[in-house]
């Protein structure tokens, strides 16, 4: 029992890269109403320019964690202006089918030009261990926390204290109404996916000292950050920090008391339970519509 605590602290390190998924992926549904597929691929192209920036331009951490999350941004933008914008009248689930078409170009264009072989990237963050007790922090962990707090506190004044943040909030309850009182719904678009891919590309950057660089690196991190966020309560970013932290936690305790190979399994038992319990998620809430 004395090894609990030392296995919550790093299954809080694990969640919050889930964490940081899930918020990506709530940005852009919030703004569009689509998933989008191709989140996991557009990261691990980000963190290829963090890999690119760190090993050949030697560029210090921070200014390569800069660059990933530009070029995120940038992918995003353009994905949306030159391809979701000429599919806005398709249904939703044409636009989510096109993500998933995305999602294997994106993912053979980066093996093609970066290979498929694992790549080492390097340290992050190489300071001391923090202890307490007998609870180690290690570096990696303590850069997930300040990172995943960082992002979220700059999302949370973006979307609370600034006129962009008011318009996605606009058109994430009403479309019509906000283009009636004047949101440029193409911008307001375009700006919530470059945000959202943007975020994808910190999380692969932080998971890739652990995983190692691959081109399907960030598969399983998005299938946790997408239960993350329905556990959570889908739409909400308290629900997706809570719900990927709770995650984190949940599948470290299966690793170490029965079997790797059981995480999976356990995880989407507990979303089973509580789409069961609460539908809309822990931090979500009852939508009414007319019928």
């Amino acid at each position: 029992m004395e090894i609990i605590p030392q296995i919550v602290v790093s299954g809080l390190a694990e969640g919050s890269l889930f964490a940081l998924a899930a918020l990506g992926i709530i940005v852009i549904f919030n703004a569009s109403q689509i998933v989008n597929f191709a989140q996991g691929a557009m990261g691990v192209a980000a963190a290829y320019v963090a890999w690119f920036s760190l090993t050949v331009l030697h560029l210090p951490f921070v200014l390569a964690l800069a660059a990933a999350i530009t070029f995120g941004f940038a992918l995003g933008v353009s994905v949306e202006t030159l391809l979701l914008r000429r599919l806005q009248d398709a249904s939703t689930m044409t636009q989510m089918v096109v993500t998933l078409g995305l999602f294997m170009a994106i993912l053979g264009a980066v093996g093609a030009l970066c290979g498929y072989n694992p790549r080492a990237f390097p340290e992050l963050w190489s300071q001391h261990s923090f202890e307490f007790g007998s609870v180690i922090l290690r570096p990696q962990d303590t850069l997930n926390f300040a990172i995943l707090g960082t992002l979220a506190g700059g999302l949370t004044l973006l979307f609370r204290h600034t006129k962009l943040g008011l318009a996605m909030r606009a058109i994430t309850q009403d479309r019509f109404a906000a283009r009636l009182m004047g949101v440029s719904l193409t911008r307001t678009l375009a700006l919530a996916w470059g945000i959202g891919v943007a975020l994808a590309g910190a999380t692969a950057v932080l998971a890739a000292p652990v995983t190692t660089l691959t081109p399907g690196m960030m598969d399983s991190i998005l299938i946790y950050g997408f239960v993350a966020a329905i556990v959570g309560g889908f739409g909400t970013f308290s629900g997706a920090i809570v719900g990927g932290l709770v995650v984190g936690v949940i599948d470290n305790l299966v690793k170490t008391f029965l079997a790797p190979e059981l995480s999976l399994t356990i995880v989407f038992g507990l979303l089973l339970l509580v789409l069961y319990v609460r539908p809309n998620g822990f931090f979500g809430r009852r939508v009414a519509q007319k019928v």
